[in-house]
């Protein structure tokens, strides 16, 4: 008795904190995202490392297209314009598969960036100018190198077959931009 109210009692939580999508203002954050996710994949035997992935794989992907929709408007150099606007449309489309696999499990999003991502974001558009475009390259290779790991860990020992393919597929996709960055990055080294 005791355990069927405290599963309503789960579900309920469930279902209002999902019911939220995006008509609330209430952002959803990354801790809140993976937490519930954890306890949800938990209290049904599954592997609660996946919903953590999926929080913190969906951070990264904001963190990309808001920096990218900073630097398609703030860089100087057009070839970082460029790069921004190709990060904001990889990465949301991206966030768009992800969040498609997350709502056939019942795992939620968030719809903020995490405290690191954000203090990364205020950093960055506190610069102008060439040191922008610098900063803007700088970020997003620390930001490819982390997300590289976490999706090679996932493809590699996730035990969620769906999330395992879809990091696995993603894989190509973030060390070419990683190599993308890093050649821009070269170029634009003062020689």
């Amino acid at each position: 008795m005791k355990n069927a109210l405290l599963y309503l009692l789960f579900a309920a939580c469930v279902s209002s904190v999902s019911g939220c999508g995006g008509s609330s203002s209430e952002a959803t954050s990354v801790d809140a995202a993976g937490k519930h996710n954890e306890d949800l994949l938990e209290s049904t035997g599954k592997d609660e490392k996946s919903g953590w992935f999926v929080a913190e794989a969906t951070s990264g992907n904001l963190f990309e297209v808001e920096m990218g929709r900073l630097a398609s408007s703030k860089a100087t150099d057009p070839r970082v314009r460029q790069l921004g606007q190709l990060m904001m449309d990889h990465h949301t489309q991206t966030n768009t598969q992800l969040k498609q696999i997350a709502d056939l499990k019942n795992l939620i999003v968030p719809t903020s960036l995490s405290d690191d991502h954000q203090k990364a974001f205020n950093d960055l558009m506190s610069n102008s100018g060439a040191a922008f475009d610098k900063a803007y390259l700088e970020a997003l290779v620390k930001d490819h190198k982390e997300a590289i790991e976490r999706y090679e860990e996932m493809s590699e020992e996730g035990t969620d077959m769906e999330l395992k393919a879809f990091a696995g597929k993603s894989l190509p996709t973030l060390r070419a931009h990683l190599s993308q960055v890093e050649q821009l990055e070269d170029e634009l080294e003062p020689k």
